[in-house]
Order: structure tokens, then C-alpha cells, then sequence
């Protein structure tokens, strides 16, 4: 039977745009529900359900999607699994100023792109502030669904042929924010630790980490901090003073990046100059150069 260009479009293909790999919607990996027995923090509820959009698409995206969502209140998580996994395991944290979940652009398309160094990466998406919950509500509950994605690959590591102690939390903007909270908000359990952290144009928010690094710096674990210098929304000076905690804290294995151009959400950073879309690079550098 003579093939549609429509079926055509819609099978696991790949296509390259100027060296980026993109893949079919549909060969993305399924979405699974975070807590499959009933999740924790119920106070985080949309009677109208969740909403989603879908701005244009850039050429250099990975996944060929866009995809964002608003009003989440029941979680999911996906993953992408290498053919040839190094052990490493990383939990992705795509932005969006709590309001929003960026899945695709801060989501799957580091996670396709970290696929052929072997990296297995766990795509998150994490319940969202649409009704103005108070931190003390929606903070613990957000951070409880990070900590959730970092527990089921522990779970998994056999599995996903992942070490279970190389697995990693990262985000973007808010989801850096995120990634942050789970290193340093109250209440980890050991099997919720993550390893290292990447951190990419992290929205510090109003937080204080100093005292927490300055606690207990031993357990502070590697970090990578990455920004743009023209970042209006959240601006490169935060992630420099953080990473001045960090050295006076005599953390070890930290490394920051601020990149000369970029704005604020340039996700992967292709189109923005040449050495914007090296922080990638640097990145799996520096997990190897820490030992991961």
C-alpha cells in the first residue's frame, strides 16, 4: 500500500538541521504518571483541567516539538534511554516560571541531545502554580515531585543500567530554581539525593542557599551553573554570587559559564552566536571531568 507523506511524517524518523538531530512527536517516550499510587500534596488542583499551547517550533529543535503546559496537577515523567547508557542518569527540570512547563524546548531536546553520550535523562512534568498557592503550599509540593523523579530512578537503576549513585538533577529557569530546592530544602531522604546538579539560567528567586552550603559543604554536591550576561529575567549576577558561596564554602567540582549573548530561555543556545551553544559541551565535560 502506497505510503502518505502524512504517515510518513508521523513515523520515528530522523532528520538533521544543521547537525541537530529531530525526531517525530510520536517518537518521543511515553508519559508515565509521577506517583502512580497516589501522589502527595493534593492542595495542587484545576477543577478545568490542564491546558496546554504550542508557539512555533525552532528548526534546531531535537524533538520538532513545542509543546507547553499549564494547570498541572497530576505529574508525569518520561524517559529517554541511550543504546549504549555510560551509567549516568540525569532528571530534567524545563522552566517556565512555575506557571508553565517549556517540555520540549527546556525537556526533550537536552535529553535527545545528551542520548548519544549515554546518558539516560528523565524528563519531568511537575505540577505548576496557576492559582497563586502559597509557597509554603506549592514550594514543598513542587520539590516533592522532583525528588519523586530522582527516587524512581534509583528504583530503575538496574533496569536503565544507570549507577544509582550518578544520578543528577538539572533545570531550567524556574526548573533551576527546582533543581535547587532539591539540594537544599528540608527534608531529603538519602534515596532523594541527587549526585550533581546542573543549573541553567536558574531563577534564584527571593532564596537564600549561603547558609545551607555554608552547613554542610561536604554534602554539597558538584554543581554546573550556566547564564547568559544579558539575561533580564534572571540575571547572570545571581548565578555569579552563588557561585562565590560555593568557593567560599570551599565547595569542590563546581564550574560556572556565563556566556556572552543569549537573553533569558535560549534553551539548547543554537542560533545565538557561536559560543552560546558550546555550554552543552562544556556541560558533558565537565560531568566527565567530576567523574561522572
Amino acid at each position: 500500500m502506497a505510503m502518505t507523506f502524512r504517515t510518513f511524517t508521523l513515523l520515528a524518523f530522523v532528520l538533521t538541521f544543521g547537525g541537530i538531530q529531530a525526531v517525530a512527536n510520536d517518537a518521543l517516550p511515553d508519559e508515565k504518571p509521577l506517583w502512580p499510587d497516589g501522589q502527595l500534596g493534593r492542595e495542587i488542583y484545576y477543577a478545568d483541567g490542564e491546558k496546554s499551547r504550542a508557539p512555533e517550533v525552532s528548526d534546531t529543535s531535537p524533538s520538532g516539538s513545542n509543546r507547553v503546559f499549564s494547570q498541572i496537577s497530576k505529574p508525569t515523567y518520561a524517559i529517554h534511554r541511550p543504546e549504549k547508557p555510560n551509567g549516568v542518569a540525569l532528571v530534567i527540570c524545563p522552566g517556565g516560571g512555575y506557571r508553565d512547563v517549556w517540555l520540549d524546548r527546556e525537556g526533550h531536546d537536552l535529553a535527545l541531545w545528551l542520548k548519544p553520550f549515554g546518558v539516560t535523562s528523565l524528563v519531568l512534568k511537575y505540577r505548576t502554580n496557576n492559582a497563586k498557592f502559597p509557597d509554603d503550599v506549592y514550594i514543598p509540593t513542587v520539590t516533592s515531585d522532583a525528588r519523586q523523579a530522582i527516587r524512581l530512578l534509583r528504583e530503575e537503576a538496574a533496569n536503565l543500567s544507570i549507577d544509582p549513585n550518578k544520578i543528577g538533577i538539572s533545570g531550567f529557569s524556574a526548573g533551576g530554581n527546582l533543581a535547587l530546592n532539591v539540594l537544599f530544602h528540608e527534608g531529603a531522604e538519602e534515596e532523594t539525593r541527587a549526585n550533581f546538579a546542573g543549573l541553567f539560567y536558574p531563577w534564584f528567586r527571593q532564596d537564600d542557599y549561603a547558609a545551607a552550603i555554608e552547613q554542610d559543604p561536604a554534602n554539597t554536591p558538584p554543581i554546573f551553573v550556566m547564564n547568559a550576561a544579558d539575561d533580564p529575567i534572571t540575571p547572570a549576577h545571581r548565578c555569579v554570587e552563588f557561585y562565590g558561596k560555593l568557593l567560599k564554602a570551599k565547595v569542590k567540582k563546581t564550574e560556572l559559564h556565563i556566556v556572552n549573548q543569549g537573553s533569558h530561555g535560549f534553551d539548547l543556545g543554537e542560533g545565538r552566536g557561536g559560543s552560546t551553544p558550546m555550554w552543552k559541551e562544556s556541560f558533558v565535560k565537565w560531568m566527565a571531568d567530576v567523574g561522572f
